[in-house]
């Protein structure tokens, strides 16, 4: 009885939680890093107990050697991921004393509606980086650096809390720098990027989390475990949703999916090219940089392969 409430309700009290932390923290101006890193670490430890209550497939647990190397990716992505929000926000900065916009229009709104559009705003050019990232087009090499870069999230072949960390500096910072960035030389407030920074770590995690929720239309509002997991998808027809923390242009471009059921398998599409294996830390990270003449297709191209 317990564990069929919690599929129900588990992702309503995280987000409910996370929202109450983050009105508090602004009415009674607390600081918002160390408030930030709370809201992760009650984040962590929330999903962590719902994967080993309502797990979605138990065999996505994380073996021991897979926990090394999770750990590994953990502790890369809070070192990187500081790392390139201070490059990120540096440069910001430097552009914003170059040109500095006047934009009054979002003082004589409502927090709510300019924290939705705020949000909105901040997912397009993540969601048109992400696309192309998964083109990979082995005639160009922008286009298939990019995948490279992008493949290292998409090498495991399960999905979990640790798996959100799979992610390459250079993805960190292009994310980083294309949402706050826009958001930022925008003029929205402090306290709206930092709701906004809030929302996009705790959906981050809980997209990526191996639990059995009941989200409904709430896949049509955030992006959840169940449609995220579609987008890591070895099935091409449904590898799509490429919003991460919003499925709003995702809908609006035509690429978002969903169905009844659960997703069969996640991981890369093997093509000419063995990507690193799971286990190779260091081979991930220097993986965008291999000069070799057969390199990788992305799941688009090897379908396009496929029907040719």
């Amino acid at each position: 009885m317990v564990k069929q409430l919690l599929k129900y309700v588990s992702v309503p009290v995280l987000l409910l939680s996370a929202g109450i932390a983050t009105f508090l923290t602004m009415v009674h101006s607390w600081n918002y890093e160390l408030m930030a890193m709370g809201i992760f670490l009650f984040t962590a430890v929330y999903i962590l107990i719902l994967e080993r209550s309502i797990p979605l497939k138990p065999t996505w647990k994380s073996s021991r050697q897979e926990t090394i190397i999770d750990t590994k990716h953990l502790l890369s992505t809070a070192v990187f991921d500081a790392l390139g929000k201070t490059f990120a926000v540096w440069i910001i900065l430097s552009i914003h004393s170059w040109y500095a916009p006047n934009i009054e229009v979002w003082k004589g709104l409502s927090f709510i509606f300019v924290f939705v559009i705020a949000n909105i705003i901040g997912e397009l050019l993540p969601y048109v980086y992400h696309r192309i990232s998964h083109i990979g087009k082995a005639n160009y090499v922008a286009s298939l650096f990019l995948w490279k870069v992008h493949s290292i999230h998409h090498l495991p072949v399960s999905l979990n809390w640790f798996k959100t960390n799979w992610m390459h500096p250079i993805n960190m910072f292009l994310n980083t720098i294309l949402k706050y960035g826009v958001l930022m030389l925008l003029g929205f407030s402090e306290e709206i990027i930092f709701s906004v920074g809030v929302m996009h770590v705790v959906i981050a995690y809980l997209s990526h989390a191996n639990i059995d929720a009941r989200t409904w239309l709430l896949d049509y509002v955030i992006v959840t475990p169940k449609i995220h997991q579609f987008h890591h998808s070895r099935n091409i027809a449904e590898a799509k949703n490429f919003g991460n923390i919003l499925p709003f242009w995702d809908m609006v471009f035509g690429t978002f999916y969903n169905r009844k059921g659960q997703v069969e398998e996640v991981g890369v599409v093997e093509a000419t090219y063995t990507y690193p294996d799971k286990n190779t830390f260091l081979k991930q990270w220097t993986f965008p940089f291999y000069a070799r003449k057969n390199c990788c297709l992305s799941k688009e191209m090897t379908i396009n392969k496929n029907q040719k």
